[in-house]
């Protein structure tokens, strides 16, 4: 690996966890924002629900414009937003002002994670994209598995602003070095028809291919698992659990070290094994993790392991979900690099959106309706699995085996 192509990889590290810092900043201080902001706790968790939300949006349009006029210029464009949203975070009175700075942040996370999607799938075919995303999200998880800590201790020691300060600090440096640095992965076609009604096609054609469907579905209530988990954490553990800020910050980094240690297995793994039945693994740690956590809570186990472990346990499964949909999604349409994983993403975030939303507006004294909701989206990802990849695997196999008969 030349030098060349190792920094362009450490640029694309540096931006993949930006999304991830923006709700783990912030997880530990949302108590704090709804008393400050004098809200109500769902408005206060809307602040996730409304990052993701914009986290979706934006790839409708980042998706196609990179196809039309190049990577880079998108990526930069994503980083200015992101910084711009910390900003007004930053110098937010009123919760609707907040909200609609987290939609910016938002907005500048959904074209940074797609633009660094798209240039992996650029560069490698699949088997080895699967290799270059488990090192990058293996990298990138070794940095998240802080991200919670860090959180934990801002806000407990500083106002919740300053989180927002620090990540427009980080945001802008990385801007800085990508002007210089990073380089553009992909020709501009300026054949790309960017009016609604082509467009409008291009997704329809994508969304409805089975193979793109089930491999986004298993991501798909993946995240919104995590989301459910995600927008509930802090009100349920601090709460509901008495736990401190700090002891926080601790666990939720212990879900950041589970997604690590399955980006391992998976990059391990794939050499040996196909796409298919990567994804089969890892929907399989999904579903047996969320059910067995659901069973203890409905019977009356409320001992915070009896949550976080099994939540360890589905951030592994995690780890191989994220990694194998990276790619998975983009194999049908390999002209269609952008497209494809903005459509892949604007279904996971938009999902994602939805899920944290109904969380919001569920209660948090008790266990029993987050740990229901990660249980169905859990075993939902297996049925996707089940029901459209395993049976276009066996389609294969036995066209394979007419072929050489």
């Amino acid at each position: 690996m030349n030098p060349r192509t190792i920094s362009f990889e450490l640029l694309l590290i540096s931006t993949w966890f930006l999304g991830v810092m923006a709700v783990k900043f912030i997880l530990p201080s949302l108590p704090n924002i709804a008393e400050q902001l004098h809200t109500s706790p769902t408005l206060a968790k809307y602040t996730i629900s409304i990052f993701l939300l914009g986290k979706a949006t934006g790839m409708l349009a980042f998706g196609p414009l990179s196809e039309r006029y190049g990577r880079k210029p998108f990526m930069l464009l994503g980083l200015a937003l992101f910084s711009l949203g910390n900003i007004l975070a930053f110098i937010a009175n009123q919760i609707e002002f907040l909200l609609f700075a987290r939609l910016i942040q938002g907005l500048g996370v959904s074209a940074t994670v797609m633009i660094g999607r798209a240039m992996v799938n650029d560069m490698h075919e699949s088997k080895k994209a699967v290799q270059v995303f488990s090192y990058i999200f293996f990298s990138a998880s070794i940095i998240i598995v802080f991200l919670p800590m860090i959180g934990g201790f801002l806000a407990a020691h500083y106002p919740w602003r300053i989180a927002f300060i620090a990540m427009s600090a980080y945001s802008g440096g990385i801007f800085i070095l990508s002007v210089f640095f990073l380089q553009e992965t992909h020709t501009p076609d300026k054949e790309i028809n960017l009016h609604l009604s082509q467009l409008f096609s291009h997704y329809k054609t994508i969304i409805r291919h089975p193979l793109f469907l089930g491999y986004v579905l298993c991501s798909v209530f993946m995240i919104a698992g995590e989301s459910a988990f995600n927008t509930a954490s802090s009100f349920l553990l601090i709460n509901t659990f008495g736990l401190s800020k700090t002891t926080f910050g601790f666990l939720i980094t212990s879900l950041a070290i589970g997604h690590l240690i399955g980006t391992l297995f998976c990059g391990r793994l794939v050499k040996k094994y196909d796409l298919a039945n990567m994804m089969g693994i890892g929907v399989s740690i999904l579903a047996i993790s969320a059910l067995t956590m659901v069973s203890f809570v409905y019977v009356g186990q409320i001992n915070v392991w009896f949550i976080m472990i099994p939540m360890i346990i589905f951030y592994i499964g995690t780890g191989f979900v994220m990694t194998i949909t990276a790619v998975g999604a983009v194999i049908p349409f390999p002209k269609m690099i952008g497209i494809s994983s903005a459509a892949s993403l604007l279904i996971n975030f938009s999902c994602s959106a939805l899920s944290s939303a109904v969380m919001s507006h569920l209660p948090t004294y008790t266990a029993k309706p987050m740990s229901l909701l990660i249980a169905t989206c859990g075993a939902s990802a297996f049925l996707a699995w089940f029901l459209l990849i395993r049976p276009n695997k066996k389609m294969k196999m036995v066209k394979n085996t007419l072929l050489t008969a």
